[in-house]
């Protein structure tokens, strides 16, 4: 029995069968051979039911089926993958809904990735008029919910968004799990535009509704299959939260004992940016005020690129403390990052308006210049939602970040002359922003080994206050040099 399992769900007027080719080619592969386990969840799907003593079952029905299948898996694996097609989204999706109904999400933390081809999200138009003609006679409950805008797939995707794409712990109502959205680029059946929807983590391949999942010549599907698989081996399980206490009795995560009080550093891991140089690269985790021997440490700001308070625990925050002068009694004598950062707002912005998401603004490091730290780069990546405490990540703003920051740091080290070599990365949006530590370090890692591949004089380290947080992005840069990075 190997430690993880995929779940193939097929979709409308199909069977297992539909898998067969994809199921054979990545199970050529080893690292999928020796780490999965194949199941091939079944289900009902007519065209017609004529017999009265027979019915179609519908998707809360389905959904309930595939519960008890996921179930069952998870009692003998210790990860699970769902990989859907067309209808097979919509199935899983209402048995994630339904489960956080349930209050029961704690049920779900085996999953540790969801990978959707070609589903209906949006519903599918086309022939809708001749489907909808039908219906009274075919009486088939399952097309009724591929129309466009169907309550019970909007209401079910309104919960998976709220409790699984966008939670960063679990309880009895949440539990993060990524759920990647494949769309076909010639699909006549559902468009691209529904089968992107509102998941955040998207790709087109090419192929029409059917030929998304047979594996073709381009072998871009086999390579996707890959990287989710790899993925979802490394991917952490969510972390536990108590449902038990009330809220003011609950620590703050600063208090919780996941943070590391000290710094401590892994590397340096050497990956190649291209055929001629390869990079080091460290973790290093524990307070980011102790960080030594950067030249470069980027601090994770808003769009108006205030500062979080000296007493925040926040990146921003303890750098802001860490790098400003203090008198004997530990007062603020100058505000060094925070004034700095004010001046330039009001050099090359509108003070007190929202700049270009990823536009990347430099300080002095102040008394951090003391444990060699050169200068400090504000990066402007999490957006505020208006009324409220909670902030939004647009992908490209990290991506736009990345490059800002290497643009500006080979102008400084041109222009003012520092023997700039070594930069200091957080994972950007994956604490406030709410994108799991996965997604920050894969927006990140594009745009980075672009810059890299350029300009391969730099070492990069990168930051984690958790120690969960520290040892999962060694385990992704370990894996970004077995499989041979970029």
């Amino acid at each position: 029995m190997r430690r993880a399992v995929i779940v193939f769900v097929h979709g409308l007027f199909s069977s297992a069968a539909t898998w067969g080719k994809l199921i054979d080619q990545i199970s050529d592969f080893p690292e999928i051979r020796d780490q999965f386990d194949i199941e091939l969840f079944e289900y009902s799907t007519p065209r017609l039911a004529w017999n009265p003593l027979q019915r179609i079952p519908d998707l809360d029905i389905l959904a309930e089926n595939l519960r008890g299948f996921i179930t069952n898996m998870g009692e003998v694996h210790e990860r699970i993958v769902l990989v859907t097609h067309s209808q097979g989204g919509l199935i899983a999706q209402r048995f994630l809904s339904r489960t956080l109904s349930d209050g029961r999400a704690t049920e779900l933390a085996k999953i540790r990735r969801m990978v959707m081809f070609g589903c209906p999200n949006n519903g599918s138009e086309l022939f809708l008029l001749a489907r909808k003609a039908l219906i009274p006679f075919t009486r088939n409950r399952q097309e009724r919910e591929l129309r466009p805008l169907q309550m019970p797939v909007v209401e079910a995707q309104r919960k998976v968004m709220q409790g699984i794409v966008q939670a960063t712990e679990i309880s009895s109502t949440k539990c993060p799990i990524p759920i990647v959205s494949y769309a076909g680029d010639s699909d006549n059946i559902v468009a691209p535009a529904s089968a992107l929807s509102i998941f955040p983590l998207r790709e087109v391949l090419p192929g029409d509704h059917f030929s998304i999942i047979k594996p073709d010549a381009h072998g871009r599907l086999v390579s996707a299959m890959r990287r989710e698989l790899t993925q979802a081996l490394i991917e952490p399980f969510p972390e536990k939260f108590s449902d038990d206490l009330p809220a003011y009795r609950r620590l703050p995560k600063d208090q919780d004992g996941g943070f590391l009080i000290e710094q401590e550093l892994l590397g340096p891991i050497h990956i190649r940016a291209n055929t001629m140089n390869a990079i080091p690269f460290y973790v290093r985790g524990g307070p980011v005020e102790q960080l030594s021997n950067v030249d470069i440490i980027v601090s994770s700001e808003n769009t108006y690129l205030q500062m979080s308070q000296f007493f925040k625990a926040s990146t921003s925050g303890s750098l802001r403390f860490a790098a400003a002068v203090r008198g004997a009694g530990g007062e603020i004598l100058e505000d060094v990052a925070g004034d700095h950062l004010i001046s330039w707002l009001r050099s090359h912005a509108t003070y007190g308006l929202p700049v270009y998401e990823g536009t990347v603004a430099p300080t002095p490091s102040g008394a951090l210049k003391e444990k060699k730290v050169h200068r400090i780069y504000h990066a402007a990546v999490v957006s505020p939602v208006a009324g409220t405490n909670n902030y939004t990540v647009n992908p490209l703003a990290v991506t736009r970040a990345v490059h800002n920051i290497f643009a500006l740091a080979r102008q400084e080290r041109e222009e003012l002359g520092y023997p700039f070599r070594s930069i200091c990365i957080p994972l950007f949006g994956a604490g406030r922003g709410g994108i799991s530590i996965t997604k920050s370090f894969d927006l990140i890692w594009d745009s980075l080994m672009g810059e890299l591949e350029k300009d391969p004089s730099w070492e990069i380290h990168f930051t984690a206050r958790r120690r969960q947080n520290f040892e999962h992005i060694y385990k992704l840069l370990e894996a970004k040099k077995e499989r041979g990075a970029p």
